[in-house]
């Protein structure tokens, strides 16, 4: 029971990011990204028990999750800051079709075919009628879908490097998101 209730809660949480961004938009994106880190971060060490071996990651995992979860939030907040919420954070859903496109390219053995080709191109010409059909396009909002678009790569390429490496405690976030939000607060300082 208790893993459902956590899993109900992760779901409940990542859910409500782009509201709760939008609700704090008076926040600067890296002082905003750099608090949630570290509070993530300091759950994840206390939930780790204090085995310090399990939170260690080796430098090059180490270097990917501050490369996602540093540079996911930034971004993703930043485009929902510099464009319609709700059109950016289309733009930012993009992330599993990037995923399906780039997987070949992290897997020698996945070969991308016609049907993904197409699926692809149904996925970003549906991004492109949302962003166009909220009729709020100016050159003041671009920089924004062009964030959120940052955003679903960095997820995308996180998530194929993550698999690419292999299995690692999941206690190692907590310390992918303390150094994150560190790096965050320190950009923001």
């Amino acid at each position: 029971m208790r893993s459902d209730l956590a899993a109900l809660g992760a779901v409940f949480l990542w859910a409500s990011l782009a509201t709760l961004a939008i609700a704090l938009e008076a926040l600067p994106p890296l002082l905003m990204t750099g608090i949630g880190l570290l509070i993530g971060s300091l759950i994840s060490v206390f939930l780790a028990k204090g085995s310090s071996s399990k939170l260690i990651p080796e430098p090059r995992l180490l270097l990917l999750g501050v490369y996602g979860l540093f540079g996911y939030h930034v971004a993703l907040f930043a485009g929902l800051q510099n464009a319609p919420a709700v059109q950016a954070n289309l733009v930012n859903y993009l992330w599993p079709l990037l995923i399906v496109v780039l997987a070949p390219l992290f897997f020698n053995q996945l070969k991308l075919k016609t049907k993904h080709i197409f699926a692809g191109f149904i996925g970003f010409t549906g991004a492109a009628i949302a962003i166009l059909s909220g009729s709020q396009i100016t050159g003041e909002f671009e920089i924004g879908y062009l964030y959120a678009l940052a955003a679903a790569f960095i997820w995308a390429t996180y998530s194929l490097g993550s698999k690419r490496i292999g299995s690692f405690p999941t206690a190692q976030v907590g310390s992918f998101g303390l150094v994150a939000g560190s790096l965050a607060l320190v950009a923001h300082l």
